[in-house]
Parts: structure tokens; sequence; C-alpha cells
């Protein structure tokens, strides 16, 4: 089981009793990433969730946490002597002051006012988008939708040039797939796609991208790394996350019998997109943090420069938090859930991936209320230790 809370050969919801039964039994579990590191992964309710988001023993600095992924892989044997760029020193991977002064570069893009204004641009993508499926056919709605139209959007925001998107998307998707053997070949590729964007020609300066390279504060500029590692960061989370919510909203009302009462009723559909953060987060646990010092945890002291992982869908159906929480329910609150973090660290994308999903699956349901399911199996999930959402979406789309 404790592997399994990182990852491992999960359908659909399988993985929602691992981390309850997890979350009953303690509050801490050993686990193993396949490249050998050693973490520990929190599953405890939500209330202690939301306080150890923001603990500020737990660091997210990215000198320590890559010391002490690279200690590991050392006394592993491993000859592994870089870390994905995700890992790199963005507004993710650090504490204040820098993370507040990294983020405020970067938060005029993503406020309230700013995303709105993508809403005309974002319905206009999924329109079209929609319009090339085929109808009464199976699909895989994944990578016909759910991918390509928040690759788009963020594509447009960050100065992504449209023809080189399908294999930025292609590098990440490698990336992530947790096997060291070609995970870090792809990460070294997209630092080199990024190196190459961030300091050639033809890089829009009207893009975030564009902004980030000329923002200068009292002279305070990013460094080379900072602007490489927030490069990593707002492409893969700016799509990646997204994508996986639009996928388990659909699947889930569909798997809930609820498609065609959205179709009827579209003012629904934000409720299931709060339900589904709740119950099936597309982010399985919060990103690596290390602790530094002793740290308890539900009565377990946790050591000095333990790798960690909070756990997000145990949390969101904490049952202490929710009545009948292990159940998908669109009548009940649409609060009290983490799959966007909390504190500090709170998703800048938020805003951004409801917008985004809302827009695709009313659009869906409206013109498709008879959509189904297609296929026998529920779809797998994805394997790594950060996100949880389909592989695949097999359906058939029905006026």
């Amino acid at each position: 089981m404790p592997n399994l809370l990182t990852g491992g050969d999960l359908r659909a919801r399988e993985h929602h009793r691992i981390e309850d039964d997890a979350r009953a039994a303690g509050p801490l579990h050993d686990a193993t990433r396949p490249d050998g590191v050693r973490v520990k992964v929190v599953t405890v309710g939500l209330e202690l969730t939301r306080k150890l988001l923001t603990d500020k023993r737990l660091s997210k600095d990215s000198d320590a946490l890559q010391n002490e992924f690279k200690r590991q892989l050392a006394a592993l044997g491993s000859t592994q002597t870089e870390l994905a760029g995700l890992f790199g020193p963005s507004m993710l991977n650090s504490d204040n002051p820098k993370h507040a002064r990294l983020r405020g570069l970067a938060v005029k893009a993503f406020n309230a006012e700013a995303v709105q204004q993508l809403a005309p641009r974002i319905g206009e993508i999924t329109a079209e988008l929609i319009d090339r499926l085929p109808v009464g056919e199976e699909i895989d709605l994944v990578a016909a939708l759910a991918v390509p139209m928040p690759l788009h959007i963020i594509g447009e925001v960050l100065g992504v040039p449209e023809n080189d998107r399908a294999h930025v998307r292609t590098l990440i998707q490698t990336m992530m797939s947790m096997d060291p053997d070609v995970s870090q070949p792809a990460s070294d590729a997209l630092a080199g796609y990024f190196h190459g964007l961030l300091t050639g020609d033809e890089l829009d300066e009207s893009s975030l991208f564009g902004a980030l390279v000329a923002a200068d504060d009292e002279g305070d500029r990013l460094t080379h790394d900072e602007l490489m590692a927030m490069a990593f960061l707002l492409v893969v989370a700016g799509h990646e996350t997204t994508a996986g919510l639009i996928t388990n909203v659909v699947h889930d009302a569909l798997d809930n019998g609820l498609w065609e009462k959205i179709a009827a009723d579209p003012g629904l559909v934000p409720v299931l997109v709060e339900e589904t953060l709740r119950h099936n987060s597309p982010v399985r646990n919060a990103t690596h943090r290390i602790t530094t010092e002793p740290v308890e945890i539900g009565g377990a002291e946790v050591p000095e420069n333990t790798l960690l992982l909070i756990n997000l869908g145990s949390a969101g159906r904490c049952p202490a938090a929710h009545e009948d929480a292990a159940r998908y329910r669109v009548d009940r609150s649409t609060t009290g859930h983490v799959a966007f973090g909390h504190g500090p660290h709170f998703c800048l994308g938020s805003g951004l991936a409801r917008l985004e999903t809302e827009i695709v699956v009313r659009e869906l349901a409206t013109r498709f209320p008879r959509t189904t399911c297609s296929g026998d199996e529920q779809p797998a999930v994805t394997d790594n230790d950060i996100m949880a959402s389909s592989k695949t979406l097999p359906v058939v789309l029905r006026p």
C-alpha cells in the first residue's frame, strides 16, 4: 500500500480507498519512488493538513530539497547528478521572502481581472476543439480536448509558440513518468527548449515570459536559473493540473449519472467542479517539502531533513470535515478542500483552472447531453507522485 500512495497501477478512484485507509491507519507512511528516493506520505484530516501546508518547518527550499534527493541517490549508487527542472528555484520551491518576490512577478497574469479577460478566448478555443470532435464514435477526451485546451491557453499567456506546444507536452509527459531512464533526458531537452525560448530574439515581449525576462525591481532581476525554473513551473502547472481537473469532472459527472442533469441546468457546473476537487482531486499529493527540524505530525515524530508528501485527497474526504465524505455528492457545501493547496503556496492558477474547466464542461454538456463513457474498464490513473487523473477517458459524444 505505501508505494501506491505515490502512484502505481490504479484505475479510476481506486486510489481513494488506499488514501482513506492510510488516513485511518495513521498519519505517516514510508514510500519509495521509482528512482529509489524515500519519502514519507502524510495522510491526515483536513484541519491538520491545512496547518501543515502553512508550517514554516516544512520547507519548500529548492537547495534543501535537491541536496536531500541527491544525497539519497548517491547513497544508492545512482549516477544521476541533476534533478528534473521542476525542482529548480521557482516560487513553488522557495520559502518567504524569496517566494513572495517570485510570486509577485507572476501574480498579475493570474489575478481575477486577468483571468476573466481570458474567458472569451477560452470559449473560442473550446468551441474550435469541440467542433472537430467526431460524434457517435469513441474518442479519447483527454487527448482530444482536456489537454489541448489549457495547453493552448497557457501557451498564449506565456508566449510558447503554437507550433512548439505539442512537442513541449510530449516532453512534459515523459519527464513526469517517474522512469529515471527517460524522465531526466526529457527534462534536459525541455530545459534546452526553454533556454532557447527565453534568450531568443523571437520572444513575445507582451507575454508573461517576455515580462519575466524584462522584470526589474529596483535592479533586482531574475537570474537565469530562476527564469528556467519559472518556465518549468508555469508551463507544467499551467496545463497539467487543469487537464486533470477537466478529465476528472467529466468522468465523475458521467460515472455518477449527472451528465444530463448538468446539461439541463448548467448552473450546477461550478458545484460539480468543487465536489470533484474535494472528492477526486487531480493532484494526488502536494509537491515535496523537507523538514528543517524535528516535527510532530499526528503524534508521530518526523526527523529533520525528511522528505514529505502531503496527501490532498485523503484530506478532502476527511470524515471529520464532511458528512458522508467518501461519497460523491453535489448537494453539499462547495467549500472544504485543499486541492489547490493552502497558505502561501495556494495555487496561483486556481482561478484560471476553475474557469477553463467550467467553460469546457458546460459547452460539452450543452452540445452533447447524452454523452456516455465507452468501454467496460474504469480508466487507468496517472502513475506519478503528484498527479491523479485518468490517463485516457474514452467517451462517445451524443447530442
